[in-house]
């Protein structure tokens, strides 16, 4: 069994991180041990590539990275291999709507290194700082995301049941985009081919690894996709029930460092 998987791929929050959004410490060993025999660990979440340092720079190990939920993806250098934007007309003419059509929610919008709000005393917002340790900028759409010809993602953050009309809402009108609800209370909205299935079979092409060489791990309804891609996919144990009927194989808890044992089975760590 060691020999045939050569890439690991996982979500963060409520994966990796445990509920005190810490890395588990024979969990990062795990994952140092892996790398030395040439086996790369791959963050893959929907945060933006600054929301991920903090954790790739806790593990210590050089691996590529996937970000905004494959929207951007990275080599271990940090070196752009593939990413995907809403461009900057569709951009603002949602943001409008949003603004528009569902004012209750609290409108994210990130594109790099940039996130960017209406209000950054939203308590949204700062509950949003407070998880990822980042500080967003207050500004529009227009004049933040010139530059860069488009947006990697907006986020609307609001009570389940607003998420879900405006979820509804969203598909009706731009059926072309992608969204995603990693929680209830969140709904991302990307380009439209921008998936985590999708990124790990873009990565996994880049280093010439079969897909069906690869482990994936995550908790979200946003990750099914990918745990159903990969060679195997866990769904961790605190992941929703629709996600665990939804995939083949279960890990223990985040809090019982499901992805550790895992990894020692599989591994012989």
């Amino acid at each position: 069994m060691t020999g045939h998987f050569k890439i690991v791929f996982s979500d963060i929050d409520g994966t990796l991180l445990d509920s005190q959004n810490r890395v588990p410490v024979k969990t990062r060993e795990a994952i140092l041990e892996l790398e030395q025999r040439g086996i790369p660990f791959v963050l893959i979440s929907a945060r933006s590539p600054e929301g991920m340092e903090p954790i790739k720079r806790e593990l210590g190990n050089h691996a590529p990275m996937v970000s905004f939920s494959g929207g951007l993806i990275q080599d271990a250098e940090g070196n752009v291999l593939s990413e995907k934007k809403i461009g900057l007309e569709l951009a603002v003419a949602l943001k409008d709507m949003f603004d528009r059509e569902f004012p209750q929610l609290c409108c994210n919008t990130y594109g790099g290194s940039l996130w960017v709000v209406d209000d950054d005393r939203n308590p949204w917002v700062r509950g949003e700082e407070a998880i990822t340790g980042l500080k967003a900028s207050v500004g529009t759409v227009a004049e933040q995301f010139a530059a860069m010809g488009g947006v990697h993602k907006f986020l609307l953050m609001g009570e389940p049941e607003e998420i879900r009309s405006a979820q509804e809402r969203i598909h009706q009108v731009y059926p072309q985009l992608s969204l995603g609800a990693s929680k209830p209370e969140y709904l991302e909205v990307m380009d439209g081919t921008v998936m985590k299935s999708a990124g790990i079979r873009m990565l996994c092409s880049k280093l010439g690894i079969p897909v069906e060489e690869s482990i994936a791990f995550g908790d979200g309804l946003n990750d099914v996709g990918m745990l159903q891609a990969a060679g195997r996919g866990y769904a961790m144990a605190n992941a929703p029930a629709e996600v665990r009927e939804r995939v083949a194989h279960t890990a223990p808890d985040n809090d019982h460092e499901g992805i550790l044992a895992v990894l020692q089975e599989l591994f012989d760590l």
